[in-house]
């Protein structure tokens, strides 16, 4: 399923990587997860670009779940430049296609999945990226490309606020959340042992907070808060929401993407956020803001007596991407003007449902 917001920002992804697209003429591509939220754009900017090139990027798309009519991907199931295969990223699995370019997308990527299910959130991150290393050493690539997570920082403490790729992190392994961060870290280290070793050129992209349009509602916050407010004209907080997050509008997290595939150095990982001025935003300040954009009557509820154990390091998620910006990059949509358009891709769909 695709909407009119989704389709606007694939032709302008389109339209400024046309010349790195081009490159990927005649090729084939090996996506995990690719019915995802943040890897479905780059497929759509793929099939898109495909109109224009009279030898088709073909894509081989590997998910957990069969495609149905009802999936992200689902105007694509009958594209014969696309193939859907079924199957588990976490288990032993068979790379098909003969790919020049893996994109290993596939996670478990928010809370309420991956505390239900951490010991396949831990497989899919580390077993997937196994398999795809051992036939990348053996099978030569142009690109490997992982999905990796700037939750891997942890709370930084304030010197490293933003925070660089350089940080070391500061995690604690014996918490349920660990389960992705410490996985995305040992995935991390895989991808860069292997490039060393035998030479895979993995690029590494630390995503942070991508929202937008496609998004779930599964436990990450931009959605939950609009479900919410939409549903029940009430977003209502776990704790005063003193906590500060720098949020990414899914074409910005996409762009950002493909500047890494085209640009970036192997074996380097590189922050992908955006960075407009004074944009990091407190949970509070984002609830009323959300509030706000679907209906002024929307209340919002802190619990303001919530007692929380105090962190060691700052609960923030704010990187820099100076790397990134050094690639060409630099992000075009506002949280504000970001959050009006997944409001109407909310409201196109549920006008046609």
């Amino acid at each position: 399923m695709i909407s009119k917001i989704i389709e606007e920002d694939i032709i302008d992804i389109v339209s400024e990587f046309r010349g790195g697209l081009k490159g990927l003429e005649g090729k084939t591509l090996f996506i995990t997860g690719g019915n995802g939220f943040l890897p479905s754009y780059l497929v759509d900017t793929i099939n898109l670009f495909n109109r224009e090139i009279t030898k088709p990027i073909k894509m081989v798309i590997m998910n957990k779940n069969y495609i149905t009519e009802k999936s992200r991907l689902s105007h694509l199931r009958d594209n014969s430049n696309v193939l859907f295969i079924q199957g588990n990223v976490g288990k032993r699995f068979e790379v098909v296609g003969k790919p020049d370019i893996i994109i290993h997308a596939a996670s478990r990527a928010n809370p309420t999945s991956f505390l239900e299910n951490p010991i396949d959130t831990i497989d899919a991150n580390v077993n997937g990226i196994r398999t795809l290393l051992d036939y990348a050493k053996d099978n030569p690539l142009e690109n490997f490309v992982f999905f990796s997570s700037a939750e891997i920082y942890g709370n930084p403490i304030k010197e490293f606020i933003p925070t660089p790729e350089y940080y070391t992190g500061n995690i604690n392994c014996l918490e349920s959340s660990a389960c992705y961060t410490e996985s995305k870290r040992l995935a991390e280290t895989l991808a860069y042992t292997f490039f060393k070793k035998y030479n895979v050129p993995v690029k590494i992209p630390r995503i942070l907070l991508a929202y937008g349009p496609g998004m779930r509602s599964d436990g990450k916050v931009v959605s939950d808060f609009f479900e919410r407010a939409i549903k029940d004209k009430e977003i209502t907080l776990r704790d005063r929401g003193d906590s500060t997050r720098t949020f990414c509008y899914v074409k910005d997290s996409a762009r950002a993407i493909l500047s890494i595939i085209f640009n970036g150095k192997s074996g380097e990982a590189y922050n992908v956020s955006s960075d407009f001025p004074n944009e990091t935003i407190s949970i509070l300040g984002l609830a009323k803001m959300i509030a706000n954009i679907v209906d002024k009557g929307v209340k919002v509820s802190p619990k303001e007596k919530a007692v929380k154990n105090p962190p060691y390091g700052i609960e923030t998620r704010q990187v820099d991407i100076t790397k990134l910006r050094e690639l060409g990059f630099a992000p075009k949509i506002s949280l504000k003007e970001g959050l009006l358009r997944l409001k109407k891709h909310y409201e196109e769909f549920s006008n046609n449902s």
